[in-house]
């Protein structure tokens, strides 16, 4: 029986948070301006932590990724394939940092 007094038991924050929608057609309009193709991965799981939507970026006629992007509870977060991940505050930020817009 379910009593309302009882605290509820809270689940944590998944690693990666779903993107708003304006920031999916900002990284789908820089990932074509750029000649990648953008892969959105949904509910993904890896060494225990749970991806609501991770993006994946590719070179063009290319199967290896080269970035993966995700939203957390604190910003956006960049994995590439060689290097270390990185944190931003936006997905602007991040893009930019990727790949500046005078490349």
């Amino acid at each position: 029986m379910f009593d309302i007094n009882t605290p509820k038991t809270q689940r944590a924050l998944p690693t990666g948070l779903a993107f708003e929608l304006p920031d999916l057609y900002l990284a789908q309009g820089w990932s074509e301006y750029h000649d990648l193709r953008m892969v959105i991965e949904l509910d993904g799981c890896t060494d225990g932590d749970e991806y609501e939507e991770v993006l994946a970026f590719y070179p063009a006629k290319s199967a290896f990724r080269r970035w993966m992007v995700w939203r957390s509870a604190s910003g956006i977060v960049v994995q590439p394939m060689m290097g270390r991940t990185q944190r931003f505050t936006t997905l602007a930020d991040a893009l930019e940092q990727i790949i500046p817009a005078s490349a």
